[in-house]
Formats: C-alpha cells, structure tokens, sequence
C-alpha cells in the first residue's frame, strides 16, 4: 500500500567483506515469525528488523509443540507416538538457534505445574488402568499377609509354649509331621496257659514262645516235636485235633539249622489256634508226625520234595510232585530261577539234532511253550515205552 510507511533498509554486510579474524561479536540473526521455511537455493530479501511479540515475564521461549506435550503429558500430535506419555527434560530446555542473546542468557525454568515424569514409570504418571491395576494387586498382598498372619496366631495358639522354647516366628507355619503309627509287634508269651502247660510236661521242650496280633507261636526243640503234637492233640481243655497245615521255611544263613519246620495246629472244639516251630538240618531232619495226624503224610512227603528235609519214622518218604532222579530241590533259597540242564533232562528226553537243540534253545528264551515241536512232544512216549519215570502209588 501507498501510504504504509517503509523502513529503511539495513545495512548488511556480506560475509566476503567481513574479516576472517575479527573479534567483534556477531549480531544474532532476527527471529523467523512464519512457520514456513525458505526453499533450498531460494533468495530472501530482508524487509527490516521487526519488533518481537510482547512476552509475559513467565514464558521466555515460544509456545512449541515439544512444550504443549511436556505441559500436557501426550505426544505432539503427528508422531508416531500420540496419546501416549511422553518424557519431561530433565535438563535445561535446548535454546533455538535463533533464540536473542538476551533469551539465551536467561535461566531455564520449568513449565507450569511441574516437571512431567518419565516414559515408562507408571508409578511417576500411571493412567487409570495402571491406578486399577495397581489397587488390585495392593489389595490382595494385604488379604494375603493377613491370612499368613492369622494362620500363624492360630497355630500359635494351639501349639503350647515349651519352656526355654523361641517364640514362633510371623510367617507360614510349617504343617504338622504326622508320627508314623508303628505296628504292632511279637510280645514274649511266656506266661500263656497252653505254654505253661508245655513246660509243665516237658521239661527243656519249649525253647521261645511269642504272641503276635493274637497268634501264638511255639518254638519246640526238635526231638521233642512229635510227643509234643501228641499232648496237644489229648489235651482235654483245647484238644488240637486237627492238623491244617505243615510247611517248611529255608534260612540260608544258619549254617546250622537252616530249616525250620512249621506245624498250624487247630482246635475244632475250643476255636483256638497254635503254631509249632522246630529247626533243623538237611542231615538231622525232625521224627514224623504222620502217627498223630494221618493227614501230615502228604505233607511231609512235599516238604521233603521240595526242601529236602527228612522225616524220620515216615511210612513211604519219596517225592510227591518231582521224578524220583531228578536233582535238587526247587523251593530251597539258592535254587536257581532260570532253565538248567540236568542229569534227568539228558537221560530222558529224545536226542536231538543240532537243528532242533537250536531251534528248542530259541523258543525257551522266547518264553514259548515247551511242548511245541514234534521233537519235543516225544517226550510224552516215554510213557508209553514201558518205562516209568514217576512210579504210581500203591
């Protein structure tokens, strides 16, 4: 326009003309007010020196958008960042390049309401999901502690103080140990009637006597067994009439007696029981009780089989269950568990080629049945032949 008043230029000094050492200060460049920046390469006429916009004594620095989010707590908008948090410097604000001396000098301060928080602490500047979440968490470390607590005074309570004892520490009481019941054990049964009765009538018979859960148990010297059965058997208050059961035990470890004979008496007429116990040696052996109780002839002839205990005054000892020839005796402790060759499976069984001992070796470690070749089930013609492996009873 016409009548607008024009400045005068000025005056500007090129950077030629200035001298390459000179000490004089240099004069800041004016402040840029647009928010446009010149295009590379472009030439800027200098329209004069305006005056700078009236500033309040709070705010020496203009507004930025650095500044909007440090007063705000969210990121400027148009970063990639927006809505959340963003960090408060903690150093003095940088001064722009076309900041007046004056400016540059001036103190830095903080913003209105304070310094923001850092990124990252929710602590510092938590939003309301983190205030929740925060409160939640509180809340049950609280409940927590006091149930601790309360458990604690309860287990106090119940436990009485011992003297000398340390007060219980606050914390997880420890659960109870639970003593381990023991069971019940053999009690000496020196003084039951039927053994009094015993050593009354046979004076040195009975060697240990002991009750256990209500079973007496008996331990005979082994001479005296059979007079001993005898007794029992007449005896007019608890007559035992009735042999249930006669078995054999194998100790290896008593080199001595390393079997020990077991007789399970019963009385029909009085419901009582007792068990006989008498040790002894594959060359000792015990007398027979075959003449008190018919019934222990079997049983003696097994265990004679299977153990390889004699009985003395038996009327028929011979094996029961295994061929008379055959070697050893199976239930005893160092028997082997496994298929052995003998003198009874060589002299028996059908000779067999080589073919045939290796295809019979195969199906034994196969765990087959045993009697599943042609050449194995000859074994049974045997008994056809006219020869006896197991003679019949008479």
């Amino acid at each position: 326009m016409a009548d607008e008043t024009k400045q005068p230029d000025a005056p500007q000094t090129s950077a030629a003309d200035a001298p390459e050492n000179s000490d004089a200060p240099r004069a800041p460049s004016p402040p840029r007010t647009d928010d446009k920046s010149p295009s590379p390469g472009s030439e800027t006429k200098s329209a004069g020196r305006l005056p700078p916009p009236p500033q309040s004594a709070s705010t020496k620095s203009p507004a930025t958008p650095e500044s909007q989010a440090a007063l705000t707590g969210k990121a400027p908008s148009g970063s990639s960042t927006s809505g959340t948090t963003v960090p408060a410097s903690t150093t003095a604000p940088q001064q722009s390049a076309t900041a007046s001396p004056d400016e540059a000098s001036a103190p830095a301060q903080n913003p209105p309401g304070g310094a923001s928080p850092a990124v990252g602490d929710p602590t510092k500047n938590p939003s309301q999901s983190d205030l929740e979440k925060a409160a939640k968490i509180a809340d049950a470390t609280a409940r927590v502690t006091a149930a601790k607590q309360a458990a604690g005074d309860k287990a106090a309570a119940a436990t009485p103080a011992q003297p000398g004892a340390s007060a219980p520490t606050a914390g997880v009481p420890k659960a109870p140990v639970k003593k381990k019941e023991e069971g019940p054990k053999p009690a000496d049964a020196a003084n039951h009637p039927l053994v009094k009765k015993i050593r009354d009538q046979f004076e040195g018979a009975v060697l240990e006597a002991s009750e256990f859960i209500g079973q007496l148990s008996i331990r005979i010297e082994r001479t005296r067994i059979r007079e001993v059965c005898e007794f029992l058997k007449r005896e007019a208050e608890t007559p035992f009439n009735f042999l249930s059961d006669l078995t054999c035990v194998h100790f290896p470890d008593q080199m001595d007696a390393p079997f020990e004979v077991v007789y399970h008496l019963y009385s029909i007429p009085a419901n009582e029981r007792v068990r006989l116990k008498a040790t002894t040696s594959e060359e000792a052996g015990v007398e027979s009780v075959a003449s008190v109780w018919p019934t222990a002839n079997w049983m003696e002839r097994e265990v004679f089989d299977l153990f390889g205990v004699p009985f003395s005054n038996h009327p028929d000892l011979r094996r029961i269950l295994l061929p008379p020839d055959w070697d050893g005796h199976p239930l005893r402790k160092e028997y082997p568990l496994e298929f052995i060759e003998n003198k009874w499976t060589t002299k028996h069984l059908p000779e067999f080629t080589e073919v045939q001992q290796e295809q019979l070796e195969q199906r034994r470690n196969y765990g087959l049945e045993v009697l599943s070749m042609p050449a194995e089930r000859r074994v049974r013609e045997i008994f056809r032949g006219g020869k006896e492996v197991m003679p019949k009873d008479k």
